[in-house]
């Protein structure tokens, strides 16, 4: 993995924090210190309410879902893919399931005022770039043990196979919480305030996994989230804003995902248990199929096949 810091998600993090973001780790005083320092400086009102536009109000636990995100993957899209568009980058949205919950056209107004946004931003925030950098350049030294600890699961899912991982970091982020951008088959991009061994392996997963949407959607079509999830609390999450065959297929991918990155990140217990907590109760099912199959990525599709059918049969 490579490093790869990002002035612009810099920037809209900044613009996010004046809005009134918190969704930092109150426990890490540098960033608190500077995030109070950035929340002092005055800016204009209706740049305020751009980003307060980011809170979409569907999810409790981050209101910032999945706009938040989205701008910050942006940041990285627009130098990365010469193709860029507003409906482009919300195709790509769309194909990693960050569907707009007030609805595409209106996300497509509010979202073209981004290029603008970002040079407003720069020119109010820049005198803070320098000390943001400081502070990431002094905790790289200490990723390194989680990056490290990331290749041997990686090679022993992929192999020969695996792709390269960039980190962007936003330190602004909440540390329970990452993004990704996969631009080809080769490199994937990851935006999280620090890398740990499942956050990377979730966003290596997620692209995989997501080839085998079909067969998810299949499934929740006959037989809705069955075992995998608890339905109110997926709703409380923003994974079911509504009651339908793609919003039950998203669920079911997402319990592989994190099943899987859990597992090959060490299969701590504790984990496992915690998200069952949340509502992925699936998740012990997969793990039982996985310790018998040993999944690799090359066979990934079968095994989706056997935990599906074994689910019908129970």
């Amino acid at each position: 993995m490579r490093i790869k810091n990002n002035p612009k998600i810099f920037y809209l993090a900044c613009g996010l924090l004046v809005e009134g973001d918190r969704r930092y780790d109150k426990h890490d005083a540098e960033i608190v210190a500077l995030a109070d320092k950035i929340r002092k400086v005055q800016i204009d009102k209706s740049v305020v309410q751009w980003f307060n536009l980011a809170k979409t109000g569907q999810v409790d636990e981050n209101p910032y879902w999945p706009r938040g995100h989205a701008i910050l993957m942006a940041a990285l899209y627009m130098e990365e893919n010469e193709n860029y568009g507003i409906n482009h980058f919300s195709d790509y949205l769309e194909s990693v399931n960050m569907k707009d919950p007030v609805g595409r056209a209106e996300f497509r107004d509010w979202f073209s005022r981004l290029p603008v946004i970002l040079t407003y931003t720069e020119a109010q925030f820049r005198g803070f770039w320098k000390e943001y950098c400081e502070i990431m350049f002094a905790r790289t030294s200490s990723w390194m043990p989680e990056i490290q600890a990331s290749r041997t699961p990686i090679k022993e899912f992929f192999g020969a196979a695996a792709p390269n991982l960039v980190l962007a970091p936003n330190l602004f982020a909440s540390p329970f919480a990452a993004d990704f951008l996969r631009f080809d088959d080769n490199v994937i991009t990851l935006i999280a305030s620090k890398p740990n061994v499942e956050i990377m392996l979730t966003e290596i997963l997620n692209a995989e996994i997501a080839k085998h949407h079909d067969k998810f959607s299949s499934f929740g079509s006959k037989y809705g989230l069955a075992g995998f999830a608890d339905a109110a609390k997926m709703k409380k999450l923003g994974y079911m804003q509504e009651n339908s065959s793609a919003c039950i297929a998203d669920v079911i991918e997402e319990c592989f995902v994190r099943a899987l990155s859990i597992i090959l990140a060490g299969g701590d217990e504790g984990r496992m248990k915690r998200h069952v907590s949340y509502g992925f109760t699936g998740l012990n099912i997969i793990s039982n199929y996985f310790a018998v199959h040993r999944p690799k990525v090359e066979n990934l599709g079968g095994f989706v096949d056997i935990v599906l059918e074994g689910i019908v049969q129970a």
